[in-house]
This record gives C-alpha cells, structure tokens and sequence, in this order.
C-alpha cells in the first residue's frame, strides 16, 4: 500500500513540499522515529530540570552548611574603665591609678584587664601593696560563659558561683558595660587597641 506524503526539499533558503509515494512500512518505521525522537527531546528536557533542581539543592545546603558564625562581640582583650557598686559609687581606674602613681611611681604596675574567648572569660586584677612600693602578686579569675537563649543574660561560672549579668556595647563596640543582675554593680571595659610600631 502507498501513501502520498508531503517531503520538504531545501532550495536556497525556501522549502517547498513534494509529494512523493512511500511504501506503508517505510511510513511506519518513519512514524516511530519521529516518537522516539520527541520521547528523546522530552527526556532531555526532564533530564535537565532534574540537574538544574539537584544542582540548586546543592547550592543551598552547601551555602547553609558553610554560614560563617559571627564571633561574640565580647570576644578580645579589655581594660577596665570603671566600676560602679551597689550603692552607686563609681570609681574610674585611671583616675585612682594616676593619683597613686603621683604619689609612688612604682605603682604603675597596677592593672585590672579581662581576657573572653569563646568559653572562657578571665578577669586579672593587680592592685598595689601598701607595705612596699609595688604591687601585689595578680589576682587571676575564671569564668566559663554562656548566654541565655531565654534572657540574653550572660552567665558567668566559677564552680557553685553563677553571676548573670546584662551587657551591652558602645563606642563601635569598643566599650562593653556589665550590669550584675544581682547586685545591681556595673563594670564598663574598653578593647584593649594593639598599635603597630
């Protein structure tokens, strides 16, 4: 059996039709390539959703897995500025270190510093000896820390001691203020600035 169907034959850059007799087998065998042709075109369009889909769950779990964690702001090295007690007297360190040091110079050696990494907290208190004309040997304590998810209090251990206290930060977070929330006392620090000779 033959049928008459339509071939497009290129001349220059126009396509004409011709009708040309093709057996029924060869028609068949035609009708199947053009399926598995469009099966083939429509695997391939699925294939390549499934990559582009699969190559953005990539890119999202990778860039989650890779969030950089911003360190603790109380994180570095301080010096004390002033500490203000529970009845509201404060006194400013280097107000009280300068009259000393007038008076003995050796009494520069004094020092209250804090050192907070990302567990532990360490405070150094160097104060002077009024039998000589130094200082004492240092007073070192330690602490480990932890903030409150539920207060955002920061909770400062040393054995059965749990101070919580509130901070809060200033100067480009350079100044960072404790507020004990027992005591009611406040600690302002300054960060320590390394210069570069």
């Amino acid at each position: 059996m033959l049928y008459k169907t339509p071939v497009f034959i290129k001349q220059g850059e126009k396509e004409s039709p011709r009708n040309l007799n093709i057996p029924f087998e060869c028609m068949e065998i035609r009708y199947i390539l053009v399926i598995l042709k469009t099966k083939k075109n429509q695997m391939n369009h699925t294939f390549n959703i499934k990559s582009v889909l699969l190559f953005s769950c990539f890119l999202i779990f990778n860039s989650c897995g890779k969030e950089e964690i911003i360190p603790d702001k109380s994180i570095g090295e301080w010096e004390i500025y002033s500490i203000t007690d529970a009845s509201g007297t404060t006194t400013v360190w280097e107000d009280i270190k300068g009259q000393l040091v007038g008076l003995i110079p050796e009494y520069s050696c004094m020092e209250f510093t804090a050192t907070i990494t990302d567990k532990i907290a360490s405070t150094k208190y160097v104060f002077i000896d009024e039998n000589s004309r130094g200082c004492l040997s240092p007073s070192i304590s330690v602490f480990t820390w932890s903030i409150d998810p539920d207060t955002g209090f920061y909770k400062y251990v040393q054995g059965t001691n749990v101070i919580n206290y509130l901070f809060s930060f200033s100067n480009n977070d350079n100044r960072m203020t404790w507020k004990d929330q027992t005591s009611g006392a406040v600690t302002i620090w300054d960060r320590e600035v390394t210069t570069t000779e």
